[in-house]
């Protein structure tokens, strides 16, 4: 099949989307079909990575703007290569029906992705959320029968919300493989096995001031605190200004590959302490490389991970999440075991290979080829 993979912003990168898009097209590719992954960026241009030809597109980095945009702008690829296209997946909802619908009057199939619900995050005031609820009803209802997520959980609060039936195809990852060199650690002065981890987005919705400020109720100077992703926005301004005069919280900005396996590989416990996500590739990368894990307790994360595998946190709580930083410090060995019931659990769940071949069954399933 030829697949066109529509959304997100220069992929391959670190968000979750663009993860999701980028080791899709691979793993779709080593399958044998032919992927394409058309995306946002500052400039256009179309390359080549990984056998995987990527389209960028020149939008606004606004994805409320952006999206539309892009999704607009993919029909001139669409129309293009039209007689050689069996399907196109548009990663999001938003006023997305208009495009599917030429699309479709290409004679390619179409199908939508949700990766989130734009109106959980709480950076936007209360007016700009019922603004998106309506906007997403609208989309939602236009787009038609054809529409995914990536999680059981964000299934269910599609339909309670909308009253929409969604398909679930969850994300994936590639099991370490610990060969991967990176300087990383003396670049930014970390100690092998002595830092806590958080990687992605750097956005309110990730909390990632509540850890901050529980990391610095801390009183010694055994532990770092490892922030990795794009700071470049008004949010990781507020970060580096609360954590300013720390030396022990190191934001060491965007990372993929072999830096990332890296800081995955030797951290001593990852942090994911959101309040809402789809279904958080960064947690399944910990995972499979047997880390421990404080997580908040939100229906995503419990959909992957059993209750005596993480240290649970209430959401926004501060004095919560200090407390399990404690528990984890006093009681590490005990992790050893369970490490490794979670990298069986994702070898056996959550690999590439088995998401895109559950993938590829859902196209048929609708009729692509």
């Amino acid at each position: 099949m030829k697949i066109v993979l529509v959304g997100g912003q220069n992929v391959p990168g670190i968000g979750g989307a663009e993860a999701y898009m980028f080791n899709m097209a691979k793993a779709l590719h080593t399958l044998g079909h032919d992927v394409a992954i058309i995306c946002s960026n500052r400039e256009a241009y179309t390359t080549m990575v990984d056998d995987i030809e990527i389209v960028h597109k020149v939008c606004p980095k606004s994805n409320m703007v952006a999206l539309p945009m892009l999704f607009f702008k993919s029909l001139g690829y669409v129309y293009k290569n039209r007689r050689t296209i069996d399907v196109v997946n548009f990663q999001s909802i938003f006023f997305a029906f208009l495009p599917g619908w030429i699309t479709a009057l290409c004679g390619c199939k179409v199908c939508y992705t949700i990766h989130s619900l734009a109106e959980d995050n709480p950076k936007h005031g209360k007016v700009l959320k019922l603004i998106m609820k309506v906007m997403a009803f609208i989309s939602i209802w236009c787009c038609g029968k054809n529409i995914l997520t990536i999680s059981q959980s964000k299934a269910k609060e599609v339909k309670a919300r909308y009253g929409k039936k969604c398909a679930v195809v969850p994300c994936g990852v590639n099991m370490p493989i610990n060969i991967a060199e990176s300087d990383i650690l003396k670049r930014f002065g970390l100690k092998k096995g002595r830092y806590y981890l958080t990687i992605g987005r750097i956005d309110p919705i990730k909390n990632l001031d509540v850890l901050v400020q529980a990391f610095m109720k801390r009183s010694d100077d055994d532990f770092q605190l490892v922030i990795a992703g794009d700071y470049a926005n008004s949010y990781g301004d507020y970060l580096r200004e609360l954590a300013a005069g720390n030396k022990n919280i190191i934001f060491v900005g965007s990372v993929m590959g072999a830096d990332k396996e890296c800081l995955l590989r030797n951290c001593f416990v990852n942090c994911l302490v959101s309040s809402s996500e789809g279904m958080p590739i960064s947690l399944l990368e910990a995972m499979a490389y047997g880390k421990p894990c404080i997580v908040t307790d939100i229906p995503a994360i419990r959909e992957v991970m059993k209750d005596e595998w993480g240290y649970w946190c209430k959401t926004k709580d501060t004095e919560s999440l200090y407390r399990k930083m404690q528990e984890v410090e006093r009681d590490y060995e005990r992790t050893v075991a369970q490490g490794e019931e979670m990298a069986s659990y994702i070898e056996q769940h959550h690999t590439w290979d088995n998401i895109a071949m559950q993938y590829v069954e859902y196209l048929n399933m609708i009729g692509a080829k």
